[in-house]
């Protein structure tokens, strides 16, 4: 069930009147990293490889097996999620091929309500508060889950490249990409 209490979101930001504004005009608002959360950008791929599936319930499920049960927001234009995650992640990173938009970033956040498509929309519910950002470790986790299903390749053959789903593992171990290969 989605909450919709927004007030943690935008309050050390510096409009938050216009970001509540953007928001019951049921558009994302353009939030900026940093102040609250930072945010991990995640190719949709990659949670579809541990969801074996590309249904939202299985999608839902993989992120809540991981152990992340909130702020995820999916953008199904980009074909990313974006894991919100606690102030210094960035600067712990080690997972190569996956972004944090840390400080100073812009990220479109849609309205709390908003809990399906089309558009920008929560995944799973909007943070309250700094306790309900994702775990980082926890996001390690499926990622390399991930990791580890595509290097097994399909039907337990050796991983590589899977073209029919767009799905690769580069040398340093994660390079999972959104778009199907052409």
């Amino acid at each position: 069930m989605i909450r919709y209490n927004a007030d943690w979101l935008v309050s050390r930001d510096p409009r938050p009147r216009e970001i509540r504004e953007t928001w019951m005009r049921d558009a994302p608002a353009m939030l900026r990293t940093g102040l609250h959360f930072e945010a991990v950008r995640l190719a949709v791929s990659v949670v579809g490889v541990v969801a074996d599936s590309g249904e939202r319930d299985a999608i839902e499920d993989a992120f809540r097996a991981a152990g992340i049960e909130n702020a995820v927001i999916a953008d199904p234009y980009g074909r990313w999620f974006y894991v919100l995650v606690p102030n210094g992640t960035a600067g712990e990173w080690d997972v190569p091929g996956i972004h944090v938009l840390a400080a100073d970033h812009y990220l479109g956040v849609p309205a709390p309500h908003r809990a399906d498509p089309p558009g920008t929309h929560w995944l799973l519910c909007p943070p309250q508060g700094e306790e309900d950002l994702a775990d980082p470790a926890a996001l390690r986790r499926l990622i390399a889950a991930a990791c580890a299903r595509v290097a097994a390749g399909p039907a337990g053959t050796p991983g590589g490249v899977n073209r029919a789903e767009g799905r690769t593992v580069g040398a340093e171990g994660v390079n999972l990409r959104a778009h199907p290969a052409t």
